[in-house]
């Protein structure tokens, strides 16, 4: 039978308050790496909306870089969720970013183009085709609500 001391009472308490402590920041501290993929998706997502309904030119490059920005937090969200121990994060990260890598491209070579030589009309329409079928399906890998 174990020996209690005046020191082994008073620790015994405190170590459990510090436990409960920590599982109780630990759980409401972190959100999952999926809900910060889809939040950064959607910023990217938002700032290109704006960009092609702008006409203020001078407004451009701002939002370019505004969805560079965004674009760049998804990829190294998506790089984390990669290396993942967590099977689902692996497995959402491998079925989003093939949809991802497509969509950026399109995004940089056409869309983003089409707003700076003024044809609205051609980058929405990639906008509403092709790239809102990517979204869904990016979003759909992602588990975005």
């Amino acid at each position: 039978m174990p020996m209690y001391t005046k020191e082994t009472a008073m620790t015994k308490p405190s170590l459990l308050l510090l436990a409960a402590l920590a599982t109780l920041t630990v759980g409401t501290a972190q959100a999952a790496p999926s809900d910060d993929a889809c939040a950064a998706l959607m910023e990217a997502r938002g700032h290109l909306v704006t960009m092609i309904g702008s006409s203020d030119k001078s407004a451009y490059d701002g939002l370019k870089a505004k969805i560079h920005g965004a674009s760049a937090k998804l990829d190294a969200t998506l790089a984390a969720m990669a290396k993942s121990y967590n099977a689902g994060d692996e497995a959402k990260a491998a079925a989003f970013k093939p949809t991802w890598e497509d969509f950026k491209k399109t995004r940089e070579t056409e869309i983003i183009p089409f707003v700076y030589a003024g044809k609205q009309a051609d980058a929405k329409a990639l906008a509403g085709g092709i790239q809102a079928e990517r979204m869904g399906k990016m979003k759909a890998a992602m588990g975005c609500k």
